[in-house]
């Protein structure tokens, strides 16, 4: 069996969000050490950014079952919000992943 054009390009959107949306939930170990460790002081952008990346890769499934402009769509403002926060590696995966999300339904075997 062939895998259209369509599929794969939507295999790896699906990868790079999944990627992006656990690089950003990796914040979240970092923020329960913190509580762990007694301190008081947690930024806002930390549980913000758990929160993307969750968004993230539910938005990256939906890309995969086949919801691809509203998947590419959230991925893609979730990406250029991650961008603003300076989260540029992870920002950038999303954002391709989005963009790939809204092109997959156009490209043709």
């Amino acid at each position: 069996m062939r895998m259209k054009s369509e599929h794969a390009i939507a295999l790896v959107a699906l990868i790079l969000g999944v990627i992006g949306g656990v690089l950003l939930c990796k914040g979240a170990v970092d923020v329960i050490i913190r509580i762990f460790n007694g301190s008081r002081n947690i930024s806002f952008e930390s549980p913000l950014l758990v929160l993307i990346g969750v968004i993230v890769i539910v938005a990256s499934a939906l890309l995969w079952k086949g919801s691809y402009l509203a998947g590419g769509v959230i991925n893609i403002v979730l990406g250029a919000l991650t961008l603003f926060y300076g989260r540029d590696t992870e920002g950038l995966m999303v954002l391709i992943s989005g963009v790939l999300g809204i092109v997959a339904p156009k490209i043709k075997d």
